[in-house]
């Protein structure tokens, strides 16, 4: 129960994303705000994740991990109630900052209490399903959201996260869990992380450019190719939840056969291999516009795969107990420069260059992060070998070398 509560924190910070894509339409008019400042406002949600990542890791578990996501989920229905209020663009970026700072609080403390809840396997394929927050967040935002403001306007349409929010935040204090601000974390401040959460990081990092990316200019490239911009966006939703089968693929590699497995290591570099090679069919000039919003949905689909095995290997990767939350932040931050730079990056070389230059870029974005991932795991693999405590996080969550063997 917990681990569902933690995860629909996760979903209903990712539906803020989702908010701000379906309300800018309505927004734009009536304040007459133009398209370059929608486009600030949407991009502001993860400003604060890309710059104050790695500090929210090391400062959120001082003040407790679910002190801190119940006082995120409160941020996001204060800024949703103040946005509803805003006759310009300063309150309206006021209320996205408030946002941002419960996003932010949200994408780091509640994976890593999800690692805490889950026992023994069960602790890999939670965090892969925590993978999937942000597509389901989206998806269920962009369709919630637009229902609402076309039913009684943008600004009602608001409610809808202050009701969500009030709710996680009881749902939250109902539960009963030791969150000390004085606990173990806050004592023993976590040291300087090592090459193989480096490298691991960067990879997602590397990953989320091109993801993000692509999902931001699918639209304007399947137009371009004469779709109706209403099926373009049919297809765009569709290649953002392609993630969610994909995880659960993820998960199943990891129950099968461990997160320390061979199969693991072949799994991360197949799903970076085959989209990276996807994305040349898809972004380029002079395409099928039907085709290549199919072979978009087959990026996500293999794509899919790569985020939730970083998670799972996320906590392993920190070590030990103390670092986890550094780690989450690390792996925050990463991922949301990743999304801040994708779309600019893309739209940039898409302008100079054309298409198939950005298809080419993408492909060598995955290529990059196929021996990052490789090189963390085989570090954690090493690890495992020489010492299985190395491999071990939390009370309940023990690893050992054998499941790498099977």
């Amino acid at each position: 129960m917990r681990i569902l509560l933690y995860y629909l924190c996760g979903v209903f910070a990712a539906a803020q994303l989702g908010k701000l894509a379906a309300l800018s339409p309505p927004i734009a008019r009536e304040l007459q705000l133009g398209l370059a400042a929608m486009a600030a406002l949407t991009s502001l949600l993860e400003v604060c994740g890309a710059t104050l990542g790695g500090a929210a890791g090391r400062w959120l578990p001082r003040l407790g991990l679910k002190r801190a996501l119940a006082a995120a989920v409160l941020a996001l229905a204060v800024g949703s109630a103040a946005a509803g209020f805003a006759q310009g663009l300063a309150l309206l970026a006021l209320a996205r900052l408030i946002e941002s700072l419960g996003y932010l609080a949200i994408v780091v403390a509640a994976p890593v209490l999800i690692a805490r809840a889950a026992e023994g396997r069960r602790q890999a394929a939670a965090m892969a399903l925590w993978s999937t927050f942000l597509p389901v967040g989206m998806a269920i935002g962009a369709w919630a959201y637009a229902h609402a403001a076309g039913w009684a306007g943008w600004r009602p349409a608001q409610a809808l996260s202050v009701v969500g929010g009030v709710l996680l935040w009881i749902g939250l204090w109902a539960i009963r869990v030791d969150d000390d601000p004085h606990a173990v974390e806050s004592r023993h401040p976590p040291g300087a992380t090592g090459a193989l959460l480096w490298a691991l990081v960067a990879a997602f990092g590397a990953y989320a450019i091109a993801e993000v990316g692509l999902l931001a200019l699918l639209p304007s490239l399947l137009t371009q190719g004469g779709m109706p911009l209403s099926t373009a966006g049919t297809w765009t939703a569709a290649a953002a939840l392609a993630n969610v089968p994909a995880s659960a693929l993820g998960a199943w590699l990891l129950r099968r056969h461990g997160a320390l497995s061979r199969a693991l290591a072949v799994g991360m570099a197949m799903s970076l291999g085959v989209s990276g090679l996807l994305y040349l069919g898809v972004m380029r000039d002079g395409g099928d516009a039907t085709w290549q919003a199919a072979l978009a949905i087959s990026i996500n689909a293999a794509s899919g795969v790569f985020p939730s095995l970083v998670f799972a290997l996320l906590p392993l990767a920190a070590r030990t107990p103390e670092r986890l939350s550094l780690a989450s932040g690390r792996l925050t931050q990463f991922g949301a420069s990743g999304a801040l730079l994708g779309p600019p990056l893309m739209g940039t070389v898409v302008e100079h260059w054309g298409w198939s230059a950005a298809g080419g870029l993408s492909l060598a974005l995955s290529a990059l992060a196929i021996p990052l991932a490789l090189f963390a795991w085989r570090r954690l693999a090493q690890s495992s070998d020489e010492n299985p405590d190395a491999a071990t996080i939390g009370p309940h969550c023990a690893r050992s070398a054998a499941s790498r063997r099977a």
